[in-house]
């Protein structure tokens, strides 16, 4: 058992710090029979995250809605490595924001002639959409959610899948639909990315030779995955917020998951693509498209009601705007139909875009 001050000394604080702590209910010490605290090594290590946390800018309330999680050390490592990603993607998006508005405002600025006295000005209109848009996309990605429980269902879904569903036939074409879509990954090469790896019958099974990461938003799809492919490498992540670099990417894949992105979200997840691809980068998607709006009115006309069911379900994408937006972003687009329910869209990066 250590003393207040021999604890202080040993985490580099001071001990009223851990008062502090303790006042928050973040900790609670042991009493000798004078009242004095005492704290074991299970308590200062318990002090060490939260000043770790701390240094991270997390709240005290966050800290102990962390800490007080009955999981397992997996699932809570996991559930604060999500935190911090979106921690981290917010922090870079205010950033970048904030520099866009600096360079506007400076340039504004420059093309004055009062001696710099403009310094003093009112934020400029442009400087405010900035902030604006920024503060409408932080938004968007904090509203994303898993309506489909897939936490609930990984275990059974390589059974689900082999079985397939009632409605709509999603998997009728499972196998040739990953298998293209890894000759398009491999054509391109490079480092990888799989988004939505799922059980990882794509990244492990048909890439597992190439260095390829395989992200999900569930945790135990990623365990699911790593049971049936131990070496491939996994992360915590949605569409709208890769946790990966900016730039360190040649090849991003995604099969069977764009869909779980309504229509604005879609927008943000190829623009977050486009963020982690190197130069000469290529996306491919292969999902449940429509090649138009009234491609999906005809379908919904002449479907059976179970069908129509999975189809109001899901968000599926529309091929003409899917590829609008690769080509805005500075890609070339091309894509082939499966079946009526299945395309895969390849988006190859203009050289200099």
């Amino acid at each position: 058992m250590l003393k207040i001050n021999e604890a202080a000394k040993m985490l580099h604080v001071n001990p009223n710090a851990l008062r502090f702590y303790e006042k928050k209910g973040v900790l609670v010490p042991h009493r000798d029979e004078n009242g004095y605290r005492l704290y074991t090594m299970d308590d200062v290590a318990r002090i060490q995250i939260v000043l770790l946390y701390r240094r991270m800018g997390f709240s005290i309330e966050m800290i102990l809605k962390l800490l007080g999680q009955e999981e397992s050390p997996v699932d809570l490592f996991f559930q604060q490595y999500d935190i911090l990603n979106r921690h981290v993607h917010s922090m870079s998006l205010i950033r970048d924001s904030l520099a866009g508005c600096i360079d506007g405002m400076l340039g504004e600025i420059n093309g004055t002639e009062d001696g710099g006295s403009s310094f003093n000005a009112a934020i400029p209109a442009s400087a405010m959409e900035e902030l604006e848009k920024t503060a409408a996309l932080l938004a968007g990605m904090a509203e994303w959610e898993d309506r489909w429980d897939f936490d609930s269902s990984a275990v059974h879904y390589d059974e689900m899948v082999r079985r397939g569903v009632n409605g709509l036939a999603f998997y009728e074409n499972y196998e040739t639909v990953l298998n293209e879509t890894a000759r398009l990954a491999r054509e391109h090469g490079g480092i990888m990315a799989e988004i939505g790896v799922g059980t990882g019958e794509l990244a492990g099974r048909r890439l597992s030779d190439c260095e390829i990461t395989g992200i999900d938003q569930s945790v135990n799809m990623l365990k699911e995955t790593k049971k049936k492919f131990p070496k491939l490498k996994v992360r915590l992540g949605t569409f709208l917020q890769l946790p990966l670099d900016s730039g360190s990417v040649d090849t991003v894949v995604s099969s069977y998951a764009f869909h779980h992105c309504n229509e604005e979200e879609k927008i943000l997840a190829v623009q977050e693509m486009a963020r982690i691809m190197k130069p000469a980068g290529r996306i491919v998607i292969a999902d449940l498209m429509f090649a138009d709006e009234e491609a999906r009115k005809i379908f919904a006309e002449n479907c059976s009601d179970a069908e129509r069911e999975d189809l109001e379900d899901e968000y599926f994408a529309y091929v003409d705007r899917l590829e609008g937006v690769l080509e805005t972003l500075g890609f070339d687009a091309r894509h082939v139909q499966v079946d009526p329910l299945i395309w895969i869209v390849t988006g190859d990066r203009r050289a200099g875009d």
